[in-house]
């Protein structure tokens, strides 16, 4: 936002000092007006109907499955034989690498 000019600080100023208070509102004033709104009922079926269709629609969303590629066991099992014996000697089979495993899913 733009700073005020020295121009406008006597207009702020007035402007401050002579404002004037909004009206009181009336003590019954929400009460007339929720009274002057027009009724509506919805009818008990059709909101069983929609909260049903939402339901739905939600059940079929959450229960998509999600699939994932798995590798063929032979692949996952030289990959793990792979991975424990560079945990146990530190030494690593390159040709049963993770890229190699993730490269075989696809």
């Amino acid at each position: 936002m733009k700073p005020f000019s020295e121009d406008d600080e006597d207009l702020i100023q007035f402007l401050r000092q002579h404002r004037s208070s909004p009206p009181a509102a009336a003590p019954d004033l929400e009460d007339r007006i929720i009274q002057s709104l027009p009724k509506r009922r919805v009818s008990r079926p059709l909101i069983l109907f929609s909260a049903g269709i939402a339901a739905s629609f939600i059940g079929v969303i959450v229960a998509q499955p999600v699939r994932s590629p798995s590798p063929d066991s032979a692949t996952l099992e030289a990959f793990m034989e792979s991975s424990w014996s560079t945990v146990l000697d530190g030494t690593s089979d390159t040709n049963s690498d993770y890229l190699a495993l993730v490269d075989s899913t696809n």
